[in-house]
């Protein structure tokens, strides 16, 4: 089954219908400047970002993610401050660096051969003084780390991951998720070495 034909069936077990209530807890002490929302989905996130001073861009596989969007996304204040593309995230070259990299259920739902090429594209698309803010997503520390996608996460996983590269800020328990997220979510904020 492609993500494609999940979007178009309207199987999509992955979308809460909301951002994450982290993220709105945080978005004050996120880098200004432009943003990337990799596997953005129906874009709850991307709106959330978005922002007078800051830009973003959501990106998924999906023309159907983007027509969700589309429609969430009418009426918005910062709208304008959106382009959503659709298109293979490791295929993707920015005409800029991001300032901010948010990943939340994009890593996750990549097979763990294709890790090395998630780095790639976090090295490839974060500026220099860039942040990566991942909600790092299932942390399920007995689960069998080759079943998904969701593949299971944990923030040592994640931290060791993007070790070649960046360096944490911080990495903690996040206190309120979406139902039935309760207990499975870490933050983990990394900035270049």
């Amino acid at each position: 089954m492609t993500w494609q034909a999940a979007w178009e069936e309207g199987r999509t077990p992955w979308d809460a219908g909301k951002s994450a209530p982290v993220l709105h807890s945080i978005l004050d002490t996120l880098p200004e400047g432009r943003a990337l929302v990799p596997g953005a989905g129906s874009g709850y996130d991307v709106l959330a970002l978005a922002s007078e001073a800051r830009s973003v861009v959501g990106l998924d596989l999906s023309p159907v993610a983007k027509m969700k969007f589309e429609e969430f996304a009418q009426g918005h204040p910062h709208r304008d401050r959106v382009d959503f593309v659709v298109g293979d995230a490791f295929d993707y070259s920015p005409a800029e660096p991001f300032n901010l990299v948010w990943d939340y259920t994009f890593l996750c739902a990549l097979p763990p051969e294709l890790r090395p090429q998630w780095l790639e594209l976090i090295d490839r698309v974060l500026h220099p003084d860039g942040e990566l803010a991942a909600l790092i997503f299932p942390v399920k520390p007995d689960a069998d780390p080759n079943e998904g996608p969701p593949y299971p996460m944990s923030p040592e996983l994640v931290t060791k991951l993007v070790s070649p590269i960046l360096v944490p800020i911080s990495v903690s328990a996040v206190e309120q998720s979406n139902p039935g997220r309760e207990g499975k979510e870490w933050l983990g904020r990394y900035r270049r070495k």
